[in-house]
């Protein structure tokens, strides 16, 4: 049975990215690595395998049309807080992420202004990630499509809320959630022995689906298809979700949006003084 992940993939990136950066470069290598000699073997035999790594070689930022520039690139910036607890119930671990959307790409970081802050850079025009060490002003570059495989991946092993199994129901409980006035819904989804509160706020709506990478897995239930407008399906974004144990009341993870605005901060985006390493050059 598949794991239950919140349902926004910074939640996801958290599990493979909160290492120190030295270890982010190493797992970054590597994936890319794997992912390499996998393409090579399932698409090249082995008389065309050199022909088929320099054709790798060959592909550079610029002729990298796979992943097009979105137009009209929404700006926000969300922070959130994730926090995990233990099956008794006791808190395990608390993280920070801010999702900035800016013009030119967008930028997660995780425990912002801590001993073990990490940033994600993307940038659309470019066509690039960037793993981002601000203490020590050092940056990995790598091409944006390798991440973007590896986030599908994850972000398909989300628990789906649209799922046909699964039901949702609407309470009459409403309480103000980090300044957002909400509404609590819950959905259940016995096949998958599932539970989670979702608690929907209508004082905020934007819609980032247009935005590549983060922008289509913020949940706001707004822009849900007209087949799904009954009472019972949560109407607006979600600011608080909370999954719980399997045949337990106590929570796995409660993730809070904690503060939202229409709007991004450039200096995210600016790497002038910072070392760049590419990982193209190492392959």
């Amino acid at each position: 049975m598949k794991k239950i992940y919140t349902t926004i993939v910074t939640t996801l990136m958290l599990l493979a990215f909160i290492a120190p950066v030295q270890g982010q470069r190493g797992f970054i290598k590597r994936k890319i690595k794997e992912k390499v000699e996998r393409d090579m073997r399932e698409k090249h035999a082995e008389p065309q395998r050199e022909k088929g790594r320099k054709a790798i070689e060959d592909i550079t930022y610029e002729n990298d049309t796979r992943y097009p520039v979105p137009e009209n690139p929404v700006q926000a910036t969300l922070v959130m807080k994730m926090q995990s607890f233990k099956k008794n119930g006791k808190l395990d671990d608390t993280n920070t992420a801010k999702m900035v959307f800016g013009k030119t790409g967008e930028c997660m970081i995780m425990n912002e202004g801590d001993k073990n802050e990490s940033r994600m850079l993307f940038d659309y025009k470019g066509a690039a990630t960037y793993m981002v060490n601000h203490k020590e002003k050092t940056a990995m570059k790598m091409p944006m499509i390798n991440f973007q495989k590896m986030a599908e991946k994850m972000a398909g092993d989300q628990t789906d809320l649209e799922d046909s199994n699964g039901k949702w129901k609407r309470t009459n409980e409403v309480k103000e959630i980090n300044g957002y006035n909400a509404r609590k819904y819950v959905y259940t989804n016995p096949d998958e022995d599932i539970k989670m509160d979702a608690w929907v706020t209508k004082d905020i709506s934007i819609d980032l689906s247009g935005n590549h990478l983060f922008g289509g897995q913020i949940k706001d239930f707004s822009k849900a298809s007209t087949v799904k407008m009954d009472e019972n399906y949560p109407q607006g974004m979600m600011v608080r979700s909370i999954y719980y144990n399997k045949k337990s009341d106590n929570p796995s993870s409660i993730m809070d949006i904690t503060s939202f605005k229409k709007s991004s901060d450039p200096k995210y985006f600016d790497l002038s003084g910072y070392t760049i390493n590419d990982i193209l050059g190492k392959l």
